[in-house]
């Protein structure tokens, strides 16, 4: 019998040999899988069909089951696990619920990969906030990578000159400067401490400089923000996590074979946004609970340059905008009121 404590210690390990191995401190047990379904390194279940020859034949590897939301508040009661200044879940307000299914007009629109050194995308966010104008989105999701030159010593200047010239763009639209939000969410390439998540924020200089360029509040830069609207909870990430899930699946299904389905089911049953050895993901522990999914949001955005995708799972909605400068100016519009997405995509050039 395998206790839980056992299997906290079993590790998965792939020798040069090309075989799996099931090993902890005390020993090694090698594994046949060539008869069991795909799976991604992370915490997972075995199906043992027998043991030979001091071989483990596995007949399938699951994941821990799902647990929806509201399976756990009913154990745990209002505790607010998502963070933020009231003790209570948001989920508990009756009065929250109402504001957010009568306001109908509220929208988040989500962009990726907003190259601001870019001429022509900036020339696409000016289209878009001309477009939105007459009725003005409740917040801009944008996020990186803010440059489309991978870092070096000239990048913090230009990041500085772009957010200037964005703040001029927000300040010519007077209805979008007074009534959206604005949160920021760099990529891996925008200036950072490297690829430990969660990352920390920009450079406070950038971020001080575009707030005093706005001339209003200062808008929220973070690496992994966790976003509240009224009774609805939203983790936006910027990670190129689909890639690097797949490069370290064990084997992947021979067909019908569904990335993003998969992707999602892996990352709301592991709990937690980046559910890879740390070799891969490299995780700063003391922050780690910001990468955790548990209970599960209402909404996860994924902000990767893989292919736009909108898949719901455990009654959370997983969005991926894709990449707003490689996609031909793709991006994704969420309206909370009735929790659906629309595909939007603003003509090239």
């Amino acid at each position: 019998i395998l206790t839980p404590a056992f299997l906290c210690r079993l590790t998965l390990t792939l020798y040069f040999q090309g075989k799996f191995y099931l090993e902890d401190p005390s020993g090694a047990v090698q594994l046949n899988i060539s008869k069991a379904i795909s799976f991604l390194p992370a915490s997972f279940w075995l199906k043992v069909r027998w043991y030979e020859d001091s071989v483990f034949h596995i007949n399938a590897f699951g994941f821990p089951p799902t647990e929806p939301s509201s399976f756990t508040r009913a154990y745990y009661g209002n505790i607010n696990f998502f963070g933020g200044p009231s003790s209570t879940a948001v989920k508990a307000s009756a009065k929250l619920k109402q504001l957010e299914e009568e306001n109908e007009d509220a929208m988040f629109v989500i962009v990726s990969d907003v190259w601001l050194d870019r001429v022509e995308v900036l020339e696409k966010i000016q289209t878009m906030f001309s477009g939105y104008s007459a009725m003005p989105p409740t917040c801009f999701i944008f996020c990186g990578n803010f440059s489309s030159a991978p870092y070096g010593r000239h990048q913090l200047r230009t990041l500085k000159e772009s957010f200037k010239a964005l703040a001029d763009l927000i300040c010519e639209y007077p209805s979008i400067h007074k009534s959206s939000r604005f949160v920021f969410v760099p990529g891996p390439e925008d200036p950072g401490p490297g690829t430990v998540l969660p990352r920390y924020n920009v450079r406070s200089s950038i971020s001080v400089n575009f707030s005093l360029n706005l001339r209003v509040k200062l808008p929220i830069f973070k690496y992994t923000p966790k976003v509240l609207y009224c009774s609805q909870e939203m983790v936006v990430i910027r990670e190129d996590l689909v890639n690097k899930m797949c490069r370290n699946c064990v084997r992947l299904p021979s067909s019908n074979l569904d990335i993003p389905s998969h992707f999602v089911k892996t990352i709301l049953s592991q709990g937690h946004l980046t559910p890879l050895p740390l070799y891969v993901c490299p995780v700063h522990w003391p922050y780690d609970y910001a990468l955790r999914v548990y209970p599960v949001p209402d909404v996860i955005v994924f902000a990767d340059k893989y292919d736009p995708f909108n898949v719901c799972n455990t009654d959370c909605l997983c969005i991926n905008p894709g990449s707003f400068s490689r996609s031909g100016f793709s991006f994704k519009v969420y309206y909370p009121s009735n929790r659906t997405v629309e595909d939007s995509k603003l003509q090239g050039l």
